[in-house]
């Protein structure tokens, strides 16, 4: 609990914190709430006095009366390129439209273990966000919100979580990983899944090296590996039964494609039938198989320029040959244990 000093601006009451003057508007004064605001008017630049960490109280003084701290307005830190972290309290609900905007030092956010309220453009032009600490009560997250940052490179989902968004809008994510509580969702090797491993929903954009999908993985949702241009191998499991032929067609560096199923996976359709197509950006990409499984997709593998359709997707794609691996380089191998 701090004391405020009285002045007269468009803000109601002024708290200074760690020598730093943080403004403060009245929300309801029968319901005791305040909010953060911005000094001067929101059409002028705001300034950029913050510095450092700056740890928001969950509750102000002002002439006597305790007030909740319950939001922060539209364009309250605008431009505010010193600061370099910030400590949310409990109880905040709202953050406004572009609240953060131009924030270009801020690197470090803890957010309140309640649920919240985001407006537009939060974290809009904050480049260097690297450490986040999500809600303990969160129950949806939209990384959409940190698209701006080329520092965020992993992610924790705390426990209560059901509903993950946007994770490919992170171009620099490089791992995810899940609170072992969570009921929904789980990380292996920093690539996210559903709980029980049979769904691999996302990998992270700036994922590099070798990828090893979760043995029990059934199903790889569209566009989980599409644009991850730094793997080099993906290693499949015997357990699939559901991927995309586009699920490649974007991976600039990979040269090696493991299917440990004896049987070739139905990838699209032609024609209503279904086919074993794959669509890559290296037509020399290696595929491995098991030697007596190499026959099998040979044959099955398709050869011919022409329109296909995603399983699920009724919008045709039309494929090149000259981005299609070749039959010459599927690849026998008596066994995996090279690649364990």
């Amino acid at each position: 609990m701090l004391m405020a000093c009285n002045m007269t601006f468009a803000h109601d009451f002024v708290v200074t914190l760690n020598g730093q003057k943080v403004y403060f508007n009245i929300q309801s004064k029968q319901k005791q709430t305040a909010e953060v605001t911005y000094c001067g008017s929101i059409a002028d630049k705001q300034p950029t006095y913050y510095e450092g960490e700056l740890t928001i109280p969950a509750k102000v003084k002002h002439d006597n009366v305790v007030y909740s701290v319950v939001g922060i307005t539209a364009k309250a830190f605008s431009g505010a390129d010193k600061l370099t972290g910030i400590i949310l309290p409990m109880g905040l609900t709202t953050i406004g439209d572009f609240a953060f905007e131009g924030c270009t030092s801020l690197s470090k956010i803890i957010f309140p273990g309640n649920t919240m309220k985001f407006g537009e453009g939060v974290f809009f032009k904050c480049d260097k966000i690297a450490d986040i600490s999500f809600g303990s009560d969160w129950k949806n997250i939209d990384l959409k919100m940190f698209r701006w940052s080329d520092s965020l490179s992993v992610v924790t989902i705390p426990a209560k979580v059901e509903r993950i968004q946007s994770l490919k809008s992170l171009a620099k994510l490089e791992r995810v990983y899940v609170d072992v509580n969570n009921a929904n969702f789980s990380a292996i090797d920093g690539i996210l899944y559903n709980k029980s491993n049979e769904v691999l929903y996302g990998c992270p954009r700036a994922y590099q090296g070798d990828v090893k999908v979760a043995d029990g993985t059934k199903r790889i949702t569209t566009g989980a590996f599409i644009d991850c241009k730094d793997i080099t191998r993906v290693d499949l499991p015997e357990s699939l039964q559901q991927i995309s032929f586009r699920e490649f067609s974007r991976m600039a560096d990979l040269n090696e494609i493991i299917f440990r199923g004896v049987a070739p996976i139905h990838t699209a359709t032609k024609d209503s039938e279904p086919v074993f197509l794959l669509q890559v950006m290296n037509p020399d990409l290696k595929i491995i198989v098991l030697k007596r499984a190499k026959n099998a997709y040979k044959e099955a593998l398709v050869q011919t320029s022409g329109e296909y359709l995603e399983l699920n997707n009724q919008t045709p794609f039309f494929v090149e040959k000259d981005d299609m691996p070749q039959t010459k380089n599927i690849i026998g191998v008596k066994n995996f244990s090279k690649y364990e």
